[in-house]
């Protein structure tokens, strides 16, 4: 079996080649060169994170068009929870290293709802009395909670250690205030 080279492998190369060529009759400094790698690959990066950023989208954008096999409607903002999910901090666990919370998620609809890509960075946050934002830390975390009709479901959550007490918990940019 032969491999070829990828397109993203050949682009780099003759961007490279190309940018050799056009220096060659430069003083020795080497600063076109340097010039004109840096510019190369700046294009390469900008150009894989477009790509990945695309990527993204796409699939967020299909998981959004399409049900569930389970046949849950998807949520993937808070535009798109509102007037459909209500969010409550149930119970608040601090320990050493970190916090747990436990979130209630109250489905007001007749349709199944399933709430994707928490697990993404700022999508929910832990606010202490100082203003500062915690995380979520590890693996732990679930990226998704479903929710069935007209019920609620808890989900606990760890978030980084705080140095203060936790005030509110943010979900999607909503504030949620902590029960005293």
């Amino acid at each position: 079996m032969t491999l070829l080279p990828s397109r993203s492998t050949l682009f780099v190369s003759s961007l490279l080649l190309s940018s050799l060529c056009f220096a060659e009759g430069e003083p020795a400094d080497g600063s076109l060169i340097k010039d004109s790698t840096k510019a190369a690959v700046s294009t390469f990066i900008t150009a894989g994170k477009n790509l990945l950023g695309g990527v993204s989208e796409g699939v967020l954008d299909g998981r959004e068009s399409a049900q569930g096999t389970d046949g849950a409607a998807i949520i993937s903002s808070g535009e798109q929870m509102k007037d459909r999910i209500a969010v409550e901090v149930l119970k608040l666990e601090p320990s050493d290293d970190n916090v747990s919370i436990t979130l209630g998620f109250k489905n007001s609809t007749d349709t199944q709802l399933r709430v994707v890509n928490l697990g993404q960075t700022g999508v929910l946050l832990a606010i202490d009395q100082a203003g500062y934002a915690n995380r979520l830390t590890g693996l732990d975390n679930p990226d998704e909670v479903t929710i069935p009709p007209k019920t609620a479901v808890r989900q606990k959550f760890v978030f980084e250690g705080m140095n203060e007490a936790v005030s509110t918990v943010r979900v999607w940019g909503q504030d949620y205030p902590v029960k005293k």
